[in-house]
């Protein structure tokens, strides 16, 4: 009878751990990489679902009607966007004036979220937030930059950072 020898099967046990821990580590990294990517798009996805809205309702405003004064910066802004409030189908008013909408605020709140507050509702649209700025240049007039600085902590401890930036033509 021919058998294996208690050496024989230590060697091959001891190899066959070394190539278990090897697919492990290897595997490890994979999904540690995987890890970083989903937290760093899911950053990006929150700024631009910021930007998105943000942008939609400030190219409808005019400079005259945001808090923001020129050549300053603020963590939010109250503005007015055009609005039919009389129910005629139109945003002009009998004497062909433009018809505003109430206060219309967007702010970061204690939770890292931007938030859009009117007078009756608020509703959130970004998470994890750390960083809002409003700025106005000098020149031209009619323009607002937008800068936000998202950061998560991923499953692993790690922390991750996106920033984002969007110039924003108001109407003349």
């Amino acid at each position: 009878m021919k058998g294996f020898t208690l050496v024989e099967i230590l060697v091959v046990t001891i190899i066959f751990l070394i190539l278990v821990f090897g697919i492990f580590a290897v595997m490890n990294v994979g999904r540690s990489a995987w890890l970083t990517g989903d937290v760093s798009v899911e950053l990006r996805q929150e700024i631009i679902k910021a930007f998105m809205t943000m942008e939609r309702e400030l190219k409808e405003t005019r400079p005259a009607q945001i808090s923001l004064s020129i050549g300053s910066s603020s963590a939010s802004l109250t503005f007015k966007i055009p609005r039919d409030n009389n129910g005629d189908g139109t945003v002009l008013d009998a004497f062909g004036n433009i018809e505003w909408s109430g206060d219309i605020k967007y702010a970061l709140n204690v939770n890292n979220q931007i938030i859009r507050t009117t007078s009756n509702t608020t509703s959130i649209l970004a998470n994890d937030i750390i960083r809002l700025q409003f700025s106005r240049p000098t020149s031209p007039l009619n323009l607002l930059q937008i800068d936000i600085t998202a950061q998560k902590t991923s499953a692993t401890g790690r922390i991750f950072q996106d920033t984002g930036q969007i110039i924003i033509k108001m109407r003349n």
